[in-house]
């Protein structure tokens, strides 16, 4: 009997690298599962619609609109470390945005990097250059912020752009400095995030999908609220539950997070659904509780001259004991100098991450001069020990 050369068992095994690699390529499902990734099916569909668009240069435009803790960052990995993969050899470019760079494009990047980690087809094959640029061979992503501030008109996106959290990126920082990456290459974008009010980028999107679906029936839109997702992941239904319990269905937080509706009537600088978040249903406090964190928000106003006469700081003391009632007041609400006491309550930085403020304590001084305000404010700061003072000093809190 002959020996197999050492030559035909490497081309073997080449041959057989080669074929697993074009089957587990063929859609990304199976590429999923060569990372013991197992997409749930509202994934899987959203993730295969944009990547035929991109395969076949469509370049079309997608809205996701996921809830809240869903898995829409882990599909949006998975789509990214998918078209790396598929593009290593052919080239290309993409360009994954979120509103800010801290601590939002970490994040993803990080979650990026488990994937492309953990997948057989990907570990040790990908790079990344300049601290947020990511890289398989000729394929290339690159990780930004959308932040007002951010300077990003460099970038070029020829196969992907993706606006992640879209709800909290402004429109004209998009229009200005995002868009025109893919004007001139035709590439497939994709808008994804959780629906707030009628007036965001992630709305206007869209609806502009939904007009396009008309026109050719290509379903651009995928749209999932809490109730698709408990018919897969019965555990998350009962998380939704309990947040339905604790707030109610109404509550802003509930219907945009888990239910994906929209919270409209935004005229003025507080609307129906920024004075429901405002509202809350714990009760007032006069002294802390052990182990709660607090900051101090204060509104400073200048004390009535009428009552200044006859020294700089002024001759009457008012509301404290033993005080002189000076002469009344000329303007109430200018001479009203008022703080807030909040408890920083982190339970919903896994809702809608970041913390809420719930005001505990409230304390208002009318007329009195900055000089008996700070003593009060230091006997409360003593009392409560809040981590953040913050005080209007633009102008008259200047001094205090």
């Amino acid at each position: 009997m002959r020996k197999t050369s050492v030559r035909k068992v490497k081309k073997r095994k080449m041959n057989f690298r080669a074929k697993r690699s074009a089957y587990l390529l063929r859609c990304p499902e199976r590429f999923a599962q060569a990372g013991n990734v197992a997409l749930r099916p509202y994934q899987e569909i959203a993730i295969q619609a944009v990547v035929n668009s991109v395969q076949k240069k469509r370049g079309m435009s997608f809205v996701w609109i996921f809830p809240r803790q869903s898995g829409k960052d882990e599909a949006l990995a998975i789509l990214v470390q998918y078209l790396l993969t598929r593009f290593e050899k052919y080239g290309g470019e993409m360009v994954f945005f979120n509103p800010t760079f801290k601590p939002q494009t970490e994040t993803s990047m990080r979650r990026l990097e488990t994937r492309l980690r953990g997948n057989i087809l990907t570990m040790g094959k990908w790079n990344r250059r300049s601290g947020y640029i990511y890289q398989i061979n000729n394929a290339y992503c690159t990780y930004l912020s959308a932040d007002p501030t951010a300077h990003v008109v460099s970038a070029r996106a020829n196969r992907l752009l993706v606006v992640n959290e879209a709800q909290d990126v402004g429109l004209l920082k998009y229009d200005k400095d995002i868009d025109p990456m893919a004007a001139s290459t035709h590439a497939t974008k994709l808008f994804a995030g959780t629906r707030w009010t009628g007036n965001t980028l992630l709305e206007r999107e869209y609806q502009m999908a939904l007009e396009e679906e008309k026109k050719d029936g290509i379903r651009r839109v995928f749209f999932f609220d809490a109730e698709d997702v408990r018919a897969v992941v019965p555990e998350y239904g009962k998380s939704v539950d309990g947040a339905i319990a604790r707030l109610g269905r109404q509550h802003p937080l509930v219907k945009t997070q888990y239910f994906c509706e929209t919270v409209d009537a935004q005229a003025g600088m507080f609307p129906p659904g920024r004075q429901a978040l405002m509202k809350g249903s714990h009760a007032a406090r006069t002294e802390p509780e052990a182990g709660k964190t607090y900051a101090f928000l204060m509104d400073v106003a200048g004390q009535d001259e009428a009552r200044m006469s006859g020294s700089e700081w002024g001759m009457y003391e008012v509301g404290g004991e033993g005080g002189h009632a000076g002469p009344p007041l000329q303007n109430e609400g200018r001479d009203s100098t008022l703080l807030k006491i909040v408890e920083v309550d982190m339970s919903t930085v896994a809702l809608i991450g970041r913390p809420s403020y719930l005001v505990v304590f409230r304390k208002e001084w009318k007329g009195e001069s900055q000089v008996v305000v700070f003593g009060a404010v230091q006997g409360l700061v003593k009392t409560w020990k809040p981590m953040r003072i913050v005080i209007d000093a633009t102008g008259v809190g200047e001094g205090l």
